[in-house]
């Protein structure tokens, strides 16, 4: 299974200056070991399928609260619903998917290449002269940077259609993995 690491300094720990309520929020989450430790966003992972670890997909939640749901549940109830995996709000849903496929965009656009040219490297020959050592490494290589493509492609695509269709009650949709805790 493939899984794409942000990295410190990559678009998804370059987030524009966090309101005060989105802080506030992503304290919360942390405090109450809703968040995997990380540093920022730069050790969440896109796992092949296009889904996201929860710890990502919380993180992301967070950075979409604006200030409608921070008026209606306040930081506290915003904490234990992004926590628990209960909506906020379609509203809400639909700027978490938007959020997410930018940060799976800018992820994309770091990269030298595109996926359609790396397909075409791997089909190349090596090349007469090439150490057979070196060779290797080269398809290796080349097949870690498809296969990091193709998780952020297919996470953009499942974000992007989250976006398109939110609902308030989108748990099952989300393009994230939702392992909801219970207490007891």
């Amino acid at each position: 299974a493939g899984r794409v690491l942000g990295r410190p300094g990559s678009p998804l720990t370059l987030a524009p200056p966090l309101r005060e309520g989105q802080r506030e929020v992503l304290q919360g989450l942390d405090r109450l070991g809703y968040l995997q430790p990380a540093d920022g966003l730069g050790s969440s992972a896109v796992l092949s399928g296009g889904y996201c670890e929860d710890s990502l997909g919380r993180r992301v939640q967070a950075l979409a609260v604006g200030p409608a749901e921070l008026e209606q549940f306040g930081v506290s109830g915003c904490v234990i619903n992004i926590g628990e995996a209960v909506s906020l709000s379609s509203d809400h849903e639909r700027r978490v998917g938007e959020v997410l496929a930018t940060a799976c965009d800018l992820l994309l656009a770091e990269f030298a290449t595109s996926l359609e040219q790396d397909l075409w490297l791997l089909q190349q020959p090596a090349g007469g002269g090439v150490d057979p050592w070196v060779a290797a490494r080269r398809q290796q290589a080349l097949h870690a940077r498809v296969s990091r493509k193709r998780c952020l492609d297919d996470c953009r695509a499942r974000a992007t259609d989250f976006a398109q269709r939110p609902t308030a009650m989108a748990t099952l949709r989300r393009p994230w993995k939702a392992n909801i805790r219970t207490s007891g």
